[in-house]
């Protein structure tokens, strides 16, 4: 692609960018911060750092989560931006920033909660701060080892490659809507008593084997993130790092069935659930096509990804729903942090 079109491409997507990626591109300007861009900054080509904060008010409250679930989904959304890069997790640094009253048995049921989610995935608590504030925050840091078979950025599409996503989407912002709904009671345990989309809300798993099993069929060639901030945005941010086009085809977007029947209840097309709700943390990944194919030949067990479009060599993302064109991406539905 020419220097004309690249900037085409930038001048396309500029429009689709949310305030906090606004404010990001900013921040690599007054800092001249080259390792800024990923889901982690890759160090010294072996370590990948992240860090990442909950505020009380803005991504949880407590009177709709425990504590134990709090500290479980800190841990896990930290984690998960080293999967979206195919790293191995190793440690994490856990700050708390606690209101007034915050007893000893809330900071035991909070660490409880991150210690769960780190001993799972094998990842050692190795420090941190503990100081007042006036609402609970959290602010994490992990550390990670680049996977020996390579390490996968937002940067590796191209024109031709094949859009593939794991797990499915919408289910956390439907878990998000029956808490808000008052259905927080029919749950019984931590991963959602049994209900697929308050577990994806409350309990989010972070897709590390999946992107160990990308890796390894294609070491560093293509590219990938997580979906945290939803999928439109994941589709923008891959489109801008590659100055590509994509064809996204709506009706491949796997939704859960509990997800659409939530939606219904709403009055909400899950699609755009799917699309801007967030917090699935779902790995979005571009793949070059023969690879895929070889790939899809092994069957389902194996394969953990689904296909959902294409990269073209375009200046915008369209989208068709079974076929037929789409309305654009509405990047006002997404979350916006600022």
């Amino acid at each position: 692609m020419g220097q004309d079109s690249t900037m085409k491409t930038a001048s396309s997507f500029a429009e689709l960018l949310t305030g906090e990626q606004k404010m990001i591109d900013s921040i690599k300007g007054w800092v001249g911060g080259s390792l800024i861009g990923d889901d982690c900054a890759l160090i010294s080509s072996q370590t990948l750092v992240s860090t990442d904060a909950l505020v009380e008010g803005v991504h949880f409250r407590r009177d709709l989560m425990s504590l134990e679930e709090i500290g479980w989904k800190a841990a896990a959304v930290n984690l998960s931006d080293i999967a979206a890069m195919a790293g191995r997790p190793r440690y994490l640094f856990v700050t708390v920033c606690a209101p007034a009253g915050f007893s000893q048995n809330d900071f035991r049921s909070l660490y409880e909660g991150i210690g769960s989610c780190a001993r799972q995935f094998r990842v050692s608590i190795a420090g941190g701060d503990i100081t007042a504030s006036d609402q609970l925050m959290l602010s994490l840091t992990v550390i990670g080892d680049v996977h020996e078979n390579g390490c996968l950025t937002r940067s590796g599409a191209k024109p031709g490659d094949v859009i593939i996503a794991t797990g499915d989407f919408g289910a956390s912002r439907a878990g998000l809507w029956q808490l808000l709904a008052g259905e927080a009671s029919k749950r019984n345990s931590k991963d959602g008593g049994g209900s697929h989309t308050l577990g994806k809300h409350i309990h989010p798993m972070p897709r590390l084997s999946e992107a160990w099993m990308l890796v390894g069929k294609t070491g560093s060639a293509g590219a990938l993130m997580d979906a945290s901030d939803g999928l439109a945005d994941a589709l923008v941010q891959l489109a801008r790092a590659n100055s590509v086009g994509m064809m996204v085809e709506l009706g491949s977007i796997p939704i859960d069935a509990q997800t659409k029947k939530i939606a219904a209840q709403a009055g909400v097309d899950p699609v755009d659930w799917a699309l801007y709700g967030g917090e699935d943390y779902e790995l979005v990944g571009c793949i070059d096509a023969n690879v895929w194919g070889e790939w899809r030949k092994e069957g389902s067990k194996n394969n953990p990804f689904v296909p959902i479009g294409i990269v073209t060599d375009g200046v915008s993302i369209d989208l068709t729903r079974y076929g037929s064109p789409a309305p654009p991406l509405d990047m006002s539905k997404c979350f916006q942090h600022l």
